[in-house]
């Protein structure tokens, strides 16, 4: 945790500098909010990457994962899975930190082509490293007392998932007998730390160009989807006479503070204007538009018009979900804070009540595999079962979410 809050406070830091320097305007939003504050939100939970990941390379390195596969055959065939189905599963995130490719890839070991899609088209559903990181942003946020407890749950319950549609995959589309299992058992090795460091190094790189390229170049996109088109003149005019209002009324109550006292408090006058400004310059974009235009449907799952906006980018690749988000929140804020986490601005933000928190909990977990994973899926298998994964995970994964959204807020 240490390490990841310098790296957020270096990049918030960085953020301050480029709006110390940078002329007031879309170029300084450019670079801070959309580039500084999208990268630097991923690149943030590289420290605890790199721990998940270097624990999985232990783990592999090992030789314990092979009977891990031999201990859960048994389980696994109940759900309509084989033994080996585990490998894949685990590395596509079943210890939080893996990926679905790799994990989409390694499933040509199981001998059975049913056996095999099911692992495949159930895979995306566990926590991969992308999802890590935006699953520990909203935990942070919003169960701070347990933040352990809480990631654990959320394991689970992509656990849970993957077993249940997985027999339900094999109880209709894709029906057929379970193969036995046959599997050579190789001897423990004790791992040897230069193994261990370069099978993380290699993961970590691979994360953190995804962050330098991928998720820059959608922060880019998704900054100019939520800044353009810009507020009507005559709307920013109405706001500026606010700011003028508010100013003289600050000026006529306070005659006798100097002027360093008056431009604070005329700050503080001014902000409530500033921020409600930012959020109709916000929902006047076309990202905004677009939020609010699925909002008849995503209301069903209590989603929050920004989590409608980041979850479409995310369909790119998961981490952009954070990076929307962060766009989104640093865009709203008047003066951002180094210290004001975007953990603590979804926490202010009355819309992420707890009905709200699962739903979307639940529907990241289950819908839409990112881009990359799609492709790998059509190539493993057609592109006729790549289309079944996006249609067939997002409609799921949205009637879960109403599920949980209604089941949740008529108890809470």
């Amino acid at each position: 945790q240490y390490p990841k809050e310098w790296l957020a406070a270096g990049f918030d830091a960085l953020g301050e500098l480029a709006r110390r320097y940078i002329p007031a305007g879309n170029l300084q939003s450019l670079i801070a909010s959309g580039m500084i504050g999208g990268v630097g939100s991923v690149m943030s939970f590289t420290p605890l990457i790199c721990v998940m990941f270097a624990m999985l390379a232990f783990l592999e390195d090992l030789g314990y994962m092979a009977r891990v596969a031999y201990m859960m055959d048994r389980l696994l065939r109940i759900f309509g899975l084989h033994g080996m189905s585990v490998m894949p599963l685990v590395m596509s995130g079943g210890i939080p930190g893996g990926c679905a490719v790799p994990g989409v890839m390694s499933a040509r070991t199981l001998r059975s082509p049913r056996e095999r899609l099911a692992t495949i088209l159930t895979a995306p559903f566990m926590v991969c490293g992308a999802k890590t990181t935006a699953y520990l942003m909203l935990v942070a946020a919003f169960f701070p007392g347990d933040p352990t407890r809480a990631m654990f749950f959320v394991v689970l319950a992509a656990w849970v998932f993957v077993l249940l549609v997985s027999r339900l995959l094999r109880s209709t589309v894709i029906r057929g007998e379970s193969t036995p299992f046959v599997m050579e058992i190789p001897p423990y090795r004790l791992p040897t730390l230069r193994g261990v460091v370069l099978h993380t190094w290699e993961r970590v790189w691979q994360y953190v160009k995804k962050a330098g390229t991928v998720i820059l170049a959608v922060s880019i996109v998704m900054w100019a989807v939520m800044t353009f088109p810009e507020l009507p003149e005559d709307t920013v005019a109405t706001y500026e006479a606010q700011r003028q209002a508010a100013a003289e009324q600050v000026r006529a109550t306070h005659p006798d503070v100097d002027e360093t006292q008056l431009a604070e408090l005329t700050g503080e006058a001014q902000q409530a204007i500033d921020a409600e400004q930012n959020e109709a310059a916000l929902k006047n974009s076309f990202g905004g538009r677009l939020g609010e235009s699925l909002r008849p449907v995503t209301d069903l799952a209590g989603f929050p018009w920004q989590a409608n906006v980041a979850l479409i980018g995310a369909f790119a690749a998961k981490e952009v979900f954070v990076s929307t988000m962060a766009t989104a929140y640093s865009m709203g804020e008047v003066k951002p804070d180094a210290a004001d986490s975007l953990s603590a601005r979804l926490a202010a933000d009355p819309a992420w009540n707890l009905p709200a928190v699962l739903s979307v909990f639940t529907f990241m977990l289950l819908y839409t595999p990112c881009l990359v994973t799609v492709v790998a899926i059509s190539r493993e298998t057609s592109w006729k079962w790549g289309l079944f994964s996006v249609v067939g995970s997002l409609c799921f994964a949205f009637v879960m979410a109403v599920v949980v959204y209604h089941v949740t807020a008529a108890f809470v």
